[in-house]
């Protein structure tokens, strides 16, 4: 996969993501746990049958996974959806909304730093700037409001979990693949939220029929289609690329409202998209002529170490 291609593919994975908020919004009377546990045991389904079609047509057996690819998955899902959702649950009873969009709308600014200290490199400045710049305009997206001692507690563990997701990513889908990445962390999600399902909501018959639509959307489109896109971009790009793409989700979302029939959006959150453009533009113009440069004809191509 191209440099640009995988820009692409993450711009799109956090477009279906961000288009999620507005349809998780719209399932507030259908029990959560069942439904996320849905969610992910279709796009486990649907992506495992991906893998085993691929294998078949391929001629290759599935290979069996090492334990510690294994790890990263169970670590990523952990963080990245079970502990993302529980932290939120706790976080909207003590900040508005906003506070915790806002959050998670700084992601692109933490892996930008994060993600190169972490592998033992000096994050890119211009890498870092283009995270601020998506981050400050992801805010402006999300806005702001109240909150208290507790919520700005859960609005800094939905920033750690939501990196940890994609870190755990960056080493475990490099060797598991991005299809193969996302069947483990679909399931390991799947069989939590089941748990939690039977055990807190114990749903009825008529909650999970009126669950199929949602479900049938955040399963195949936002989970499976959105999670193999990450995952590849990740593996591509590295997770502080990568992570520039994450500013799109808080547009995407206002848009999605709007399309459902949501006010349009004030000059402000225009401003916001605005920058969050701007930050994608610096962060990867430079990176992505310097990659086409590289693997242009005649000289050898370098694999990014992801």
């Amino acid at each position: 996969m191209r440099s640009s291609t995988a820009a692409a593919s993450g711009i799109l994975a956090m477009a279906l993501t961000g288009s999620s908020v507005a349809v998780i919004g719209a399932t507030g009377a259908l029990p959560s746990f069942s439904v996320q546990a849905g969610r992910y045991a279709l796009a486990a389904a649907v992506v495992t049958a991906v893998l085993v079609v691929r294998s078949h047509r391929s001629g290759r057996r599935l290979r069996h996974p090492a334990l510690a690819d294994v790890g990263w998955a169970v670590a990523g899902a952990a963080a990245g959806l079970v502990g993302f959702n529980l932290v939120m649950i706790v976080g909207v009873q003590h900040a508005e909304p906003a506070v915790l969009g806002s959050a998670v709308a700084c992601i692109p600014l933490v892996l930008a730093i994060a993600a190169p200290i972490g592998a033992g490199r000096v994050p890119s400045a211009r890498l870092v700037l283009g995270g601020l710049v998506v981050s400050a305009g992801a805010v402006l997206v999300t806005g702001w409001g109240r909150t208290d001692a507790i919520g700005l507690l859960c609005a800094a563990g939905l920033v750690a979990c939501e990196a940890a997701f994609t870190l755990c990513a960056a080493r475990g889908a490099a060797r598991l693949g991005a299809v193969g990445y996302t069947a483990w962390t679909c399931v390991v999600a799947a069989a939590a939220f089941g748990a939690l399902a039977l055990i807190v909501e114990r749903p009825d018959p008529q909650a999970l029929l009126r669950s199929i639509v949602p479900v049938l959307y955040l399963g195949l489109a936002v989970t499976a289609a959105a999670f193999v896109l990450w995952f590849a971009a990740v593996t591509r790009l590295g997770a502080d690329r990568a992570g520039l793409c994450a500013g799109i989700a808080a547009p995407a979302s206002v848009l999605t409202a709007v399309l459902l029939g949501a006010p349009a959006p004030a000059p402000l959150v225009w401003a916001g998209m605005a920058l969050v453009a701007a930050g994608l533009a610096i962060g990867f113009r430079g990176q992505l002529r310097a990659r086409a440069a590289v693997t242009s004809p005649g000289v050898p191509s370098r694999r990014s170490p992801a």
